[in-house]
């Protein structure tokens, strides 16, 4: 509980003062409802400092969370620029199994933090469509710190790529089939994604060949008669 307790407040420090984090996740969704995802959270130099002087580890404690990962999930420390962080990974087999690994990392006192910025998130299936939805957790006190301050506290990125056509938000150019949602933290923020699956797109591609074939011949029978 006392490690909990100093990686708690190491995230006070970050929403609360000069600290700088940066959270990020990844997530991809194949057609057979499979697919993978990866959590990163940066923490820069003064964190790191903080967290030194509190007992933590150099990367501002993030170890403890690394140390704290149940079986089955990958990790790796790195660095970026003046910034230290970790990233999970794992995948999953269905919607059902990211749900319960997802219940897992919320179950743990450390890991927990690592879902910090989410409120929310859930993924549903249908003949027609994937969905993924959610919200963002209000992380900074807009009482107490403007907008451009937060900016320079926090950002965080919630990367979504789903399967067929997106079809919602309706953007005029999307890379790669992947949504890219950010986080300012001063406020809770919902999210949401819309694709089609491949039984709505097979359905289309038959009605539009059958169109094609009965014009073709309508047209064909009306130079014939002519």
């Amino acid at each position: 509980m006392k490690k909990y307790k100093n990686l708690l407040i190491i995230f006070l420090c970050i929403f609360f003062s000069s600290c700088q984090a940066e959270w990020i996740m990844d997530l991809e969704i194949n057609e057979d409802e499979s697919g993978k995802y990866s959590i990163s959270i940066l923490l820069d130099q003064e964190a790191q400092i903080f967290a030194i002087e509190t007992g933590q580890t150099e990367i501002g404690g993030l170890e403890s969370i690394v140390e704290s990962l149940p079986e089955g999930f990958g990790s790796t420390v790195y660095q970026k620029d003046k910034m230290f962080g970790i990233m999970i990974r794992n995948s999953f087999n269905s919607i059902e199994e990211f749900e319960q690994q997802l219940d897992i990392l919320l179950s743990g006192e450390n890991t927990a933090l690592l879902l910090l910025p989410l409120q929310e998130i859930k993924i549903e299936k249908d003949e027609k469509e994937f969905k993924v939805y959610g919200e963002f957790s209000a992380l900074l006190n807009g009482e107490n710190i403007t907008p451009e301050a937060a900016e320079n506290l926090y950002s965080g990125k919630l990367m979504v790529k789903a399967p067929g056509r997106i079809t919602k938000p309706k953007l005029d150019e999307i890379n790669n089939n992947t949504i890219i949602f950010t986080h300012a933290g001063l406020l809770e923020q919902s999210f949401e994604v819309q694709s089609t699956t491949s039984k709505i797109n097979i359905a289309r591609i038959l009605i539009f060949s059958i169109l094609a074939i009965a014009i073709y011949f309508i047209g064909r029978q009306a130079i014939n008669n002519k």
